[in-house]
């Protein structure tokens, strides 16, 4: 099979460079103690590797969803631990190993490459190798061995920000500094509380080993703390959902838009492989993302005439009053974001805040591409609905310009599978289509 060098780059390079990397920080940090780590130590080290491993599996199997592609564990505090409490080339052989089973046991259910489970094996191995080696100076005083806990945490959070915007990049198409700026925003208080509780865990299991299983409470709390607070619950839905048909009832000529820009969005959703309770909430947004027109007069919905530029823009106000009503529901704030952006563009010549390409929030891109084609193929006061084929081609005519080309691609693929017409190879599987120029 022919590799194009573009599908080559950021994966499996990517995973040849990081595990590069992580075999030499692994030999270095084996070296470095020779002749200290023995048979001895390694045996005596099994247990509490064996434990720690044990716990980083267990939490790798409970993610708290933050973006597209973006997840934040609970396995902050055992890494942390691993690397403070095990001799550091252990330590990396056991988030390896660990993280190896992780993995390929998710692969199939991830549509993850090899590329991807050797990039997320070796990034681990690189941070813990590196950090454990820090770790391990021998401290003089106690406010030295303090510093010696905080910068360690401190090295092991940029090291995982840095190297996990390397591994997400590929699997979502952003940069991998764009992927930093996430990680950074939404996963630094989950992170930091995971690392004061590792901090104070390592302390007194520096004194008393057994004391480690005081931290499986604060653990549990923590974990269901942030998932509550960053995924949205089904009480919140069932509410946004009744007033979302309110907003339909009120224009015979809009009626079941929202559910059917929802049900589209969750089949584009499954053509991106995007799964999981992003997808979910990016799923009720679409449900709720005329939920501001319920501010905007009737005379003004149910216009047969053309709006005037005054009209249009107090029916363009509808997203920026949707986001503030959401505002409401905490544990809706990020689809909040998606109601606000669906109607920016590609160009950045949407509104309300023009904002362009990567800059739009992924889920507010596919809210956007089905939401035309649904009001394309809706009767309208003032123009027929148009045909699936006729809506597919201005669909194609502002790839590019007006919608994410990615996002198109797997509408049209969508629609292709419902016309039957799956026996089309290729991104665009329409027959007589062609993308627009870029």
């Amino acid at each position: 099979m022919r590799i194009h060098p573009k599908n080559f780059i950021p994966q499996p390079l990517t995973a040849i460079l990081v595990d590069l990397l992580a075999i030499l920080a692994l030999v270095w940090s084996w070296m470095n103690l020779q002749p200290s780590l023995g048979v001895e130590t390694i045996i005596a080290s099994m247990p509490l590797a064996l434990g720690l491993a044990v716990s980083l599996f267990v939490a790798g199997l409970y993610p708290i969803h933050i973006t597209f592609r973006i997840k934040v564990y609970v396995t902050t505090i055992p890494t942390y631990l691993a690397v403070i409490l095990l001799p550091p080339p252990i330590a990396a052989l056991t988030l390896g190993l660990t993280t190896l089973i992780t993995e390929v046991r998710a692969m199939a259910k991830k549509g993850n490459y090899p590329s991807d489970v050797a990039t997320a094996v070796g990034r681990w191995v690189l941070v813990t190798a590196l950090a454990g080696i820090f770790a391990h100076l021998v401290p003089t005083n106690r406010m030295e061995q303090i510093l010696l806990l905080l910068g360690t945490a401190v090295a092991m959070y940029l090291g995982d920000v840095v190297t996990c915007a390397f591994e997400v990049a590929p699997m979502s198409g952003e940069p991998p500094w764009r992927v930093m700026m996430t990680l950074l925003r939404e996963g630094t208080i989950v992170e930091g509380v995971q690392y004061l509780l590792a901090i104070l865990g390592a302390i007194a299991a520096l004194q008393e080993i057994w004391s480690l299983i005081l931290l499986a409470l604060p653990t549990v709390i923590v974990y269901f703390a942030f998932k509550n607070a960053k995924e949205m619950q089904d009480s919140t839905s069932k509410l946004l959902e009744n007033m979302a048909d309110a907003v339909d009832l009120r224009d015979p000529y809009t009626g079941g838009h929202s559910r059917r820009v929802a049900d589209l969005t969750s089949k584009v959703l499954h053509a991106l492989d995007a799964s999981g309770p992003e997808a979910t909430l990016i799923v009720a947004a679409a449900r709720v993302h005329d939920i501001g027109k319920i501010g905007i007069p009737d005379a003004l919905l149910k216009k047969q005439e053309a709006l005037s530029l005054e009209e249009w823009t107090v029916m363009e106000s509808h997203t920026n009053h949707g986001a503030e009503l959401l505002a409401r529901y905490p544990d809706f704030s990020r689809g909040m974001d998606f109601v606000r952006s669906h109607h920016e563009r590609w160009d950045g010549k949407g509104y309300p805040r023009h904002l362009k390409g990567l800059d739009i929030p992924f889920g507010a891109r596919v809210i956007a591409v089905v939401d035309a084609f649904d009001a394309m193929t809706s009767d309208r006061p003032y123009r027929q609905a148009l045909t699936v084929e006729q809506a597919a081609q201005n669909l194609l005519a502002g790839r590019g310009k007006q919608w994410d080309p990615k996002i198109v691609d797997a509408l049209i693929r969508t629609l292709s599978k419902q016309l039957g017409r799956s026996d089309i190879a290729g991104p665009l599987p329409l027959a007589g289509f062609a993308p627009a120029a870029e």
